[in-house]
């Protein structure tokens, strides 16, 4: 055994007790032993004690061992109970295994209590394994149910969500810098952002989600979020951001650091009582034999009991008021960081604050991709025909609208049957470019496309969608999905992706 077996013994007579205690220690056995002589007293050490196994005598002045028996399993129903007694008769016997005692020993068989007491234990671990399986199976499960929800519903929720941060995007590009109401409309569009931040929490954990690692610059991606990040901390919380000098390259995706980078930043700031600081260091160390990158998120505020320490990874797990809290943010951290290869670490004491150490491979040597340059909010012009395939007809009219203020020449159409008869109709002066959601009704955005350019190879395609991955794939897409915008989306993106597409003409 490798700590002491600690050990709650009810008996009145003070020799008996000292004879069984020397007794174990003779066997072997390296115990702690706390010994009552009460019901209150055995009452008061159940609930308050640390306890891994129970003996008691069977007949006590006030309290006998079938009274105590009932008290322990209402307390500590899981700690094994022996009954060690001087005279207790067969009916006696039967009655406390009936109702619950692990064994009984008499004392003139002393002998036999080390090895009862050493099976007991061992039986209380093994159910305790069992217990700890089956908790781990209700969370697998239940974890399984969460993505199968978010799945199924990810695309109409992703429309919805398309069309409010479109609707911001214009509201901010009629109103002036600076005012009152452009603030307004970008808070509109942040809610959107951390509202679909959560969906893609939940696909982390239905495992339905692919993603699209490149070699990024860590320090690059900390300062181009340090602004958004600011805008999450209240007045009385500062945000302090260091980073090294040169590139540290990781091959990770963007969203999914972005995306532990503000849940530990969000943790922090909920971790800050009143006024306090939030220092995000970047660098590259030595550890273990090995080089990585690291990123860490520290806070002054309150800190961690070790309890809590214990289970702060775990999912849905939280130290919030309900409704403030879904326990999802440090337990995606996790599963992303493991994603990546990387490993996470915590440093907290109570009244001390807390450190996040997240610690990345490097991509050495390697070029760092294009795509770590961030997107202009920019809608960009163009004069091109193009057809629009879309169930949902608020989406639809909202980007077929934008579009052609931008000068494009817009048509409509609600489903694949649909979008072949639109672009047949203009079979004289057709469409160069088909904007299809992949899962249109009637007839998918996939197999029209392919039905549109087998009659006309040079139109292109973009497809978009709001669904998982695996049901993107499911329509014969390749992963990683690199090719299809995915809701939710702003119109800026969206034209930055349409110019990518169509050849400038001169």
């Amino acid at each position: 055994m490798t700590r002491q077996t600690r050990i709650l013994h009810l008996e009145d007579d003070l020799l008996d007790a000292e004879l069984i205690a020397c007794r174990l220690s003779e066997d072997g056995m390296d115990c702690h032993i706390e010994r009552v002589d009460s019901e209150a007293g055995f009452l008061k050490a159940l609930e308050h004690g640390s306890i891994d196994l129970v003996l008691a005598d069977f007949s006590l002045p006030g309290c006998d061992g079938l009274d105590a028996l009932r008290l322990a399993k209402q307390v500590k129903p899981d700690v094994p109970f022996l009954i060690v007694s001087g005279v207790i008769g067969e009916e006696a016997a039967v009655d406390s295994l009936r109702n619950g005692a692990t064994d009984y020993i008499l004392k003139d068989r002393i002998s036999r209590l080390a090895p009862a007491v050493r099976r007991a234990l061992d039986d209380a671990a093994v159910l305790r394994d069992r217990k700890s399986l089956g908790d781990q199976l209700t969370r697998a499960q239940k974890l399984e149910i969460f993505g199968e929800l978010a799945g199924g519903v990810a695309h109409d929720y992703n429309n919805i969500l398309t069309i409010i941060m479109a609707n911001s995007g214009l509201l901010m590009a009629g109103l002036g810098e600076g005012t009152r109401l452009r603030k307004h409309a970008s808070q509109i569009e942040y809610a959107c952002a951390q509202a679909a931040s959560l969906t893609r929490q939940l696909l982390v954990f239905s495992r339905d989600r692919e993603r699209g690692a490149a070699v990024l610059d860590l320090n690059g991606i900390v300062k181009n979020a340090e602004s958004m990040l600011e805008r999450l901390l209240s007045e009385n919380v500062e945000l302090a951001v260091s980073t090294t000098d040169g590139p540290l390259r990781v091959t990770v995706d963007r969203g999914d650091i972005e995306q532990v980078l503000i849940n530990l930043v969000l943790n922090a700031r909920d971790a800050i009582p009143t006024r306090g600081t939030i220092r995000i260091e970047t660098g590259s160390i030595r550890k273990g034999g090995r080089d990585f990158v690291f990123f860490n998120v520290q806070d002054n505020g309150g800190g961690m009991t070790r309890e809590v320490k214990e289970r702060l990874f775990e999912p849905f797990f939280t130290t919030k008021p309900e409704g403030s809290g879904t326990g999802l943010g440090l337990a995606t951290c996790r599963r992303l960081i493991q994603s990546m290869h990387g490993q996470i670490a915590v440093e907290s004491q109570p009244r001390r604050g807390t450190r996040f150490r997240i610690f990345l491979p490097p991509a050495d040597g390697v070029e760092i991709s294009q795509d770590d340059v961030p997107a202009s909010g920019e809608m960009l012009r163009g004069s091109e025909k193009i057809l629009i395939a879309e169930d949902n007809h608020m989406l639809r009219d909202m980007i077929a609208t934008q579009l052609e203020e931008l000068g494009y020449q817009v048509l409509q159409a609600s489903n694949g049957i649909e979008g072949l008869d639109v672009f047949a109709e203009h079979k004289g002066d057709p469409p160069v470019l088909v904007i299809a959601d992949v899962a249109l009704p009637l007839l998918s955005g996939r197999e029209m496309a392919r039905l549109l350019q087998r009659a006309s190879p040079e139109l292109k395609i973009l497809h978009t969608s709001g669904h998982t991955d695996q049901t993107i794939a499911a329509f014969g897409f390749p992963l990683p999905l690199g090719d299809v915008l995915r809701k939710p989306f702003t119109l800026a993106e969206l034209t930055r992706r349409i110019r990518e597409i169509l050849p400038v003409v001169k």
